[in-house]
C-alpha cells in the first residue's frame, strides 16, 4: 500500500502566509525604491576609472560589466546597476566603489575583492547509504582570471559512478553577448523506480517501511554536449535570444551492475543499445541578483528538447521543461524564496523523469518517477552573520512534489512533502569552503538529515 505523508491544514496555511509575505514585501520594496529615485537620477562625470583588489580577475572583465567608460557623465543609478552586475559575475567576496577629486578630475575606484575560485573538489552529500553523492576532482570558476569555468571530477552515487568534464567561456571574452559551454560525461549507473510501502502493526501504526523497486535499468553511458548562451537578462533588459544546445548520448545495458543485489528479474529492462542526437532550445526572462550571500529577483525559464534516435532500436522522444524562482531580500537579515519546476517527456523507460532528494528533501532517488513531474519550494532564509571570512545562514522551508505518467493527473494525487530547517556555514573569500546541514521530515521511513560539503 503506497501512502504519502499528510499534514492536515499545514500545506495550505503555510503557503498562504508565505505568499502574503511575499506580496507585502514587494510593495514595501517599491516604496523604498521610490524614495531613492531622486538620488539615483543625480549624475557625475567620470574622468578616470581605476581597479583595486582584483588580484586575479582581469580588468577588462569588470569594465565589460560597467556599461560606461571614462569621460562620460553617468547617474548614480547607473553606478548602482554597474556594481550589481559586477556582483553577479560571482567571483568576488566584496564589491564597492569610491569617487574622489584628483587635480580637477573625478576618479572612480572600483574595489572588487577576488574570492578564491580555484580549489579541489571534495564534495560530500550524504543522508544514508541509499542517498549520497561523493565527488573528487578540481574546479576553477575563474580560470587565469578570465572568468572562464573549468572542472574535472569523479562522482559516486548509489546509482553508479561517472567522470565529468566541463568548460565554460564567458560573454566578456566572446562576440557580443555569447557564452559557450562544453561538457563530457562517462560512467555507469542503475536507473530505478521505487515505491515506499508501509507495514502496519495490529494497532494500525506504521511498524516498518520498505522500498520496493518497480523498474531496473543497469547501463553504461557516454554524453558529449555543447551549448551557446545569450544572457541578455544580465543587462537588466530582455531581448529574445534563446540558448541553443546539442548533445550526443549513448547508453548500453550492463547486467553485471546488479551483481550482489536481490531483485525480481522481471523488473530488469531487456538488453539494449541506444544512441541519441539531442537538440534543445531554451529561454529565460528575469534576473536573480546576488547581494552578498543573499538573492533578490525573479527568473522564468522554459526549454524544449528533441532527442533523435540513431538506429532502429532507439525510439525518438521530446522533452519540455518549465521553471520559475522568486527571491525577495526584505532586509539584511531576511530573504524569502520560492521556486517551482515541472517537465514532461514522451520518452520510454528508462529515460522518464527520476527524482529524489534534489526535488523533495528526504526522498530516495527513484521515488519520484514518470513522464511528468513537478517540485516546489517555499522558504524563509535568515543571514545571521555576513562577513568576508564567515557567513552563517539558517532557513525554514516547505518542499513538495510528485511524478506521474499523465501530466494532468500529476496534481490530483497527494504530493510527497517535506518540512524542515537548514544551516549553512561559508567562507565568502573562499566560496568552496561551504557546509550545509539540513534536518527534514518527509514521512515515515524517509531520510531525516542531509549533510553537504
Amino acid at each position: 500500500m503506497n501512502q504519502h505523508m499528510q499534514i492536515p491544514g499545514m500545506y495550505s496555511m503555510r503557503t498562504l502566509v508565505l505568499l502574503v509575505l511575499l506580496l507585502c514585501s514587494s510593495a514595501l520594496k517599491s516604496m523604498g525604491e521610490e524614495n531613492d529615485r531622486k538620488h539615483s537620477q543625480d549624475s557625475v562625470r567620470i574622468d578616470r576609472i581605476e581597479m583595486k583588489q582584483n588580484w586575479m580577475t582581469w580588468d577588462l572583465i569588470i569594465r565589460h560589466e560597467l556599461g560606461f567608460k571614462a569621460g562620460q557623465r553617468i547617474s548614480f543609478g547607473q553606478i548602482d546597476t554597474a556594481m550589481q552586475k559586477i556582483w553577479n559575475i560571482g567571483n568576488f567576496a566584496s564589491v564597492d566603489y569610491a569617487l574622489r577629486e584628483v587635480e580637477g578630475d573625478t576618479v572612480m575606484t572600483i574595489m572588487a575583492l577576488d574570492a578564491v575560485k580555484f580549489f579541489p573538489l571534495i564534495g560530500i552529500d550524504h543522508s544514508s547509504r541509499d542517498d549520497y553523492s561523493y565527488q573528487l576532482g578540481i574546479s576553477d570558476g575563474n580560470f587565469l582570471g578570465s572568468n572562464s569555468q573549468m572542472s574535472f571530477s569523479w562522482v559516486s552515487q548509489p546509482l553508479g559512478t561517472s567522470w565529468k568534464f566541463r568548460l565554460g567561456l564567458p560573454r566578456q571574452l566572446l562576440y557580443k553577448n555569447m557564452t559557450l559551454g562544453f561538457r563530457f560525461s562517462s560512467g555507469h549507473q542503475v536507473r530505478r523506480y521505487l515505491e515506499r510501502q508501509f507495514i502496519y502493526d495490529a494497532g494500525g501504526k506504521v511498524e516498518s517501511v520498505e522500498y520496493i523497486p518497480l523498474m531496473l535499468a543497469p547501463l553504461d553511458h557516454v554524453e558529449i554536449s555543447a551549448n551557446i548562451g545569450n544572457p541578455w537578462h544580465r543587462d537588466f533588459s530582455y531581448r529574445f535570444s534563446p540558448d541553443l544546445g546539442i548533445s550526443y548520448r549513448k547508453y548500453d545495458s550492463r547486467l553485471e551492475l546488479l551483481a550482489g543485489e536481490e531483485y525480481d528479474p522481471e523488473l530488469v529492462m531487456d538488453s539494449f543499445h541506444h544512441q541519441f542526437l539531442s537538440i534543445g532550445v531554451s529561454e529565460s526572462v528575469g534576473m536573480i541578483n546576488q547581494k552578498r550571500r543573499r538573492l533578490d529577483g525573479y527568473l522564468i525559464h522554459a526549454g524544449y528538447g528533441a532527442s533523435i534516435g540513431l538506429g532502429p532500436e532507439t525510439r525518438s522522444h521530446q522533452n519540455l521543461h518549465l521553471g520559475a524562482q522568486y527571491h525577495n531580500t526584505l532586509t539584511d537579515l531576511l530573504q524569502l524564496s520560492a521556486w517551482f519546476r515541472t517537465g514532461y517527456t514522451t520518452a520510454p523507460d528508462p529515460y522518464k523523469f527520476i527524482g529524489g532528494s534534489g526535488d523533495v528533501l528526504g526522498l530516495r532517488m527513484g521515488e519520484i518517477h514518470g513522464k511528468a513531474s513537478y517540485s516546489a519550494y517555499l522558504g524563509a532564509h535568515f543571514t545571521w552573520i555576513d562577513r568576508t571570512w564567515l557567513a552563517v545562514e539558517n532557513a525554514y522551508f516547505m518542499n513538495w512534489g510528485s511524478g506521474h505518467d499523465r501530466y494532468f493527473e500529476l496534481y490530483t494525487r497527494k504530493p510527497f512533502m517535506a518540512v524542515g530547517s537548514s544551516f549553512v556555514f561559508q567562507v565568502p573569500a573562499a566560496p568552496f569552503l561551504i557546509a550545509r546541514l539540513t534536518f527534514m521530515y518527509a514521512g515515515p521511513g524517509t531520510e531525516w538529515y542531509k549533510f553537504q560539503f
